[in-house]
């Protein structure tokens, strides 16, 4: 394992990559549902990835805690759900309100994050971003009572047996379920963010170099090959392959942004990778609002995605600095080690 300072690093090239992919998915999801563009809706699912690795790399530290002190496990509850849920509560009533959802089944199943644990759940799918937000929710919620279960000399290969018998249980499953839904499925994805949690272990092995020319192949390849993924989704190869695709691209980019820390002797760079990441939660959960409500807007489509981006930006900088972040300082602190 890491020596302490390392395991504890803040890195603001994590904080430009969040950025990235909160304003990525948004900007693409506005011309898919507007303009119907496929490219695009395909591009969104890699910015959605990315999420999942930064949750894991990220959230090291604090899952270290628990194996550290075990009174720690109810507190990393509260942190992440303290983090997670208010605002999570408040869009999801919002967007219920707007499709005359509220407190009906489909309202209940968001609520509770499980309208994506088994396929068409739903009656309607009127939040579709917030299947990955399940996939979190449910991993804060199992995976720490995994860390509960191993002896920290173990985590290491423990957390890559279970990597792998997830991996695994899913081929079983490839042929019973489509490609959307094995990419989407609640319980089909810790895979995804144990990866960044493995990565933490590793990422000092890799140089810049390597990140570049990786990032490079698997983002060519996931892009060459786009039209034979879509149109041949069913099959056993693609269906299983796809996924893998996305993690290892995931991974790379994930590594490159780590190696471009250099920058953060720029004040600039510091400024605009925080600035980017505070907005992210509230840019992810917000932007499908804006996007319904400027589906039937008739103006110019520059014009529409201006004020698309700008309401974009202004309202994550409210929803931060006036929701988020005071509930934020309420979190409680982790415990020290256990003697």
């Amino acid at each position: 394992m890491k020596k302490e300072n390392q395991v504890y690093n803040h890195y603001y090239g994590l904080d430009l990559l969040r950025g990235i992919s909160g304003y990525g998915v948004a900007v693409c999801h506005f011309y898919a549902f507007i303009y119907k563009n496929t490219f695009l809706e395909y591009l969104s699912f890699v910015f959605v990835e990315f999420f999942f690795v930064l949750s894991g790399f990220v959230l090291f530290p604090q899952l270290l805690k628990i194996l550290e002190n075990k009174k720690n496990l109810f507190i990393f509850y509260k942190r992440r759900w303290l983090r997670t849920l208010p605002l999570y509560f408040i869009i999801l009533i919002t967007i219920s309100l707007m499709f005359n959802k509220f407190l009906t089944l489909d309202f209940i199943k968001y609520f509770f994050f499980i309208q994506d644990l088994v396929p068409n759940f739903l009656e309607e799918s009127y939040f579709p971003v917030v299947w990955s937000l399940s996939i979190e929710e449910f991993f804060y919620l199992f995976f720490p009572i995994f860390l509960i279960l191993v002896k920290k000399k173990d985590l290491l290969i423990k957390t890559i047996y279970l990597f792998i018998s997830i991996l695994l249980v899913k081929t079983l499953f490839v042929t019973h379920y489509d490609a959307s839904f094995l990419r989407t499925g609640t319980l089909f994805r810790f895979d995804a963010i144990l990866l960044g949690f493995l990565l933490r272990y590793i990422y000092l092995k890799f140089s810049f170099f390597q990140s570049v020319i990786s990032s490079f192949i698997f983002l060519s390849t996931y892009i060459f090959f786009k039209d034979f993924i879509l149109d041949n989704s069913d099959l056993f190869l693609v269906k299983f392959g796809f996924i893998i695709l996305l993690q290892l691209l995931s991974s790379s980019i994930l590594i490159f942004f780590l190696n471009i820390e250099f920058l953060i002797r720029f004040n600039l760079f510091k400024k605009i990778a925080s600035l980017v990441a505070k907005q992210t939660y509230s840019v992810y959960l917000t932007h499908m609002i804006l996007i319904y409500s400027l589906i039937g807007f008739e103006i110019n489509p520059f014009n529409k995605f201006s004020l698309y981006i700008i309401l974009l930006f202004a309202i994550s900088i409210v929803s931060y600095y006036f929701i988020e972040k005071p509930i934020l300082k309420t979190r409680p602190k982790y415990l020290q080690k256990e003697i």
